[in-house]
């Protein structure tokens, strides 16, 4: 089955002279591969709810990025007008403020949601790549998935929305992005994410990779079954026995 082609073109290399103060970072979330991710299935495919294409080569992810947009606008109508609806009451300087800064961010978003650039998360197997959103405007990030930083967040003070799996963007300022494979925290997802973007390994679980298996596992022995980019703390063994056989044998591992 021929796949369509989702490289993007390099627009960074690393972080520039913030990077060795990013790698100090202690909410850092290393490239391991730490427990076995949930199996991605051709059902999760269907829905389309985290992932809209799963190949060998490229992971496509449904970014909803109206979502910001329609809610930041959502909320600042609704405050709109409720200040419309007492608007007899007598407007105070606290009382125009907060109007005139709801009004600003109505249009902010409403302008954003028709002027932004096309937003994706693509996982490039086949090239070491990931490409992930600029913030707001900005174009979008692609860089070696190797030099890509990786943290989790640490959410409010009752700790809802913490520990989910951020990408850094390598653009100034440093900004975060929320870059989930539907697992259960930052572990499963990165968990998921090493294990596809080390191509020397086979695809991970799942009926959703099940009709590539066969074509990578020929590819990986023709290259002798290289040893894996990323450390392991589970075992990720080939489809069969006999494939795990031969790779023991012609790759040692």
């Amino acid at each position: 089955m021929e796949v369509e082609d989702y490289k993007r073109k390099i627009t960074h290399t690393d972080y520039g002279k913030g990077e060795t103060g990013l790698q100090q970072y202690a909410h850092l979330v290393d490239k391991v591969i730490t427990k076995k991710p949930r199996p991605f299935t051709l059902d999760d495919l269907a829905g389309k709810k985290v992932l809209l294409q799963a190949n060998l080569d490229y992971l496509i992810f449904n970014f909803p990025a109206k979502v910001a947009p329609h809610m930041g606008g959502g909320v600042a109508l609704i405050v709109i007008l409720i200040f419309l609806v007492h608007s007899s009451e007598e407007w105070t300087f606290i009382y125009f403020l907060f109007f005139s800064i709801s009004c600003i961010a109505f249009v902010f978003f409403a302008v954003y949601l028709f002027t932004m650039p096309k937003k994706e998360q693509i996982l490039n197997r086949k090239d070491g790549l990931i490409t992930f959103t600029g913030f707001y405007w900005q174009p979008n990030v692609t860089m070696a998935f190797t030099n890509a930083i990786f943290s989790y967040s640490t959410g409010g003070e009752d700790a809802t929305g913490s520990f989910m799996l951020q990408v850094i963007r390598p653009t100034k300022g440093y900004t975060f992005e929320l870059f989930g494979a539907g697992g259960g925290d930052c572990y499963d997802d990165i968990s998921f994410i090493t294990w596809y973007m080390d191509k020397n390994r086979p695809l991970p679980p799942g009926d959703a990779f099940d009709e590539y298996r066969l074509q990578d596992f020929e590819r990986r022995k023709a290259e002798g079954f290289p040893k894996p980019l990323y450390p392991s703390n589970i075992k990720t063994p080939e489809a069969t026995k006999e494939q795990q056989e031969e790779r023991e044998k012609i790759g040692g591992w």
